[in-house]
């Protein structure tokens, strides 16, 4: 009898140990959400846009996210799948992921797609408590079809599913948005990054949408290159997959372990642009006109000489060797960010004189004599004269940080 009731008690241990573990992770007792896209309707995903197979999950818009598995295959599969290939997530020790569009340029820019979660602890659905901190956290990693990589990767609580279907991409700038602390670019291929934030609850939340929900205006991107051994195709997008959705209830920042408290950096928020022009020349300009007419842009902290700031200077170095007599003021600008960026790091000081001090030693290199150059430092205190009414913020930095001529 005392062996039947050792055996008994065993059992039950093994099996609440067992159901402690969510795919080889230890359940903690203040998370009220943790989806992986493992609970599938007992069913492989046959085609994209299947994220409605796992299950309670949906996407809102006519686009709808997909959900990659192991036991699929061909464009589906993991690790490989039509837009490049992606290891599980090992944090959560599950085998499955979703994936969606998060950006793409031009007239396709509504065609982007999101993933839509319940807020589920077990079978119960839940609502956020008013007043209560969450740390919310998930993980992306950029597929390598991506010819593009983005910031504003978020998510949108809600009290209701925000879409039925209908085209386009949904615009949020509400107060129930999270980012990552600093809103950077994810442009890493191979591997899971999270994105993680603190959130005040308003008291109503029962979905949890994942995606981009800024316009394409308010949205930075760049150029994302393709490893060389992948063999996906290259498409005009930014497409994360997605897994690992955690909220837990914290009672202060510090719980929250993969948020960084600290106050981030400024150059942390620096600008991935390099504003570039070519100069509109009439048959009315003067030469004078002609060669002020060639500024030399730079990137945000940066004094390096891009291929299009050689062509601006190259062209002034011509004319001043036609003319002997001709001599110019190298006038050196940066942006306001910059500045602030320089109280905290020396490291990116002075940046107008460092962009001066680098176009002068280019035209010197170049045989024209340090006589006829005199350097200027404006900072940001004279901004680019070329700026539109209707240029983005970063637009405008970006034609800040640059150097101007001045014939004398």
């Amino acid at each position: 009898m005392k062996i039947g009731m050792f055996l008994l008690l065993s059992a039950a241990t093994f099996s609440n140990v067992a159901i402690a573990q969510k795919g080889g992770k230890k359940a903690n007792e203040k998370e009220i959400l943790y989806q992986d896209f493992e609970k599938t309707k007992k069913e492989v995903v046959v085609e994209l846009g299947g994220i409605a197979l796992a299950e309670g999950l949906s996407s809102p818009t006519e686009i709808k996210a997909d959900l990659f598995m192991t036991e699929a295959s061909g464009d589906l599969g993991v690790p490989l799948n039509v837009y490049g290939s992606e290891a599980p997530n090992t944090d959560g020790g599950g085998q499955n992921y979703a994936g969606a569009v998060f950006y793409k340029p031009g007239k396709l820019a509504a065609e982007r797609s999101y993933i839509t979660v319940p807020i589920m602890k077990g079978t119960e659905q839940l609502t956020l408590k008013k007043g209560l901190k969450y740390c919310v956290e998930f993980s992306v990693s950029l597929a390598e079809s991506s010819k593009f990589a983005t910031n504003n990767i978020s998510a949108l609580f809600s009290k209701e599913v925000l879409g039925n279907g209908s085209p386009g991409a949904i615009y949020n700038n509400s107060d129930k948005i999270i980012r990552a602390q600093n809103n950077k670019v994810y442009n890493g291929f191979f591997g899971w990054e999270k994105v993680c934030a603190v959130y005040t609850a308003k008291g109503d939340e029962k979905f949890i949408t994942i995606g981009n929900f800024d316009k394409n205006e308010t949205t930075k991107f760049e150029q994302a290159k393709k490893p060389k051994e992948s063999e996906a195709e290259v498409v005009a997008h930014a497409y994360y997959y997605v897994d690992n959705v955690i909220i837990t209830v914290i009672d202060n920042v510090t719980e929250c372990k993969c948020f960084d408290s600290r106050k981030p950096k400024v150059e942390e928020s620096f600008s991935t642009m390099l504003y570039t022009n070519t100069p509109e020349i009439s048959d009315k300009m003067t030469k004078n006109q002609i060669i002020e007419s060639h500024s030399v842009y730079f990137r945000a902290g940066k004094a390096s000489i891009s291929d299009n700031a050689k062509e601006m200077m190259d062209f002034v170095i011509e004319e001043m060797k036609m003319d002997k007599a001709l001599t110019i003021d190298i006038i050196g600008h940066n942006d306001k960010i910059e500045d602030k960026a320089g109280e905290e790091n020396p490291d990116f000081e002075d940046m107008a004189r460092k962009r001066a001090n680098a176009v002068e030693k280019y035209f010197i290199a170049a045989g024209i004599d340090l006589g006829r150059l005199t350097k200027v430092y404006k900072g940001a205190a004279e901004p680019n004269s070329g700026i539109a009414d209707d240029d983005d913020e970063e637009t405008k930095d970006a034609k800040n940080r640059y150097v101007s001529f001045k014939v004398k």
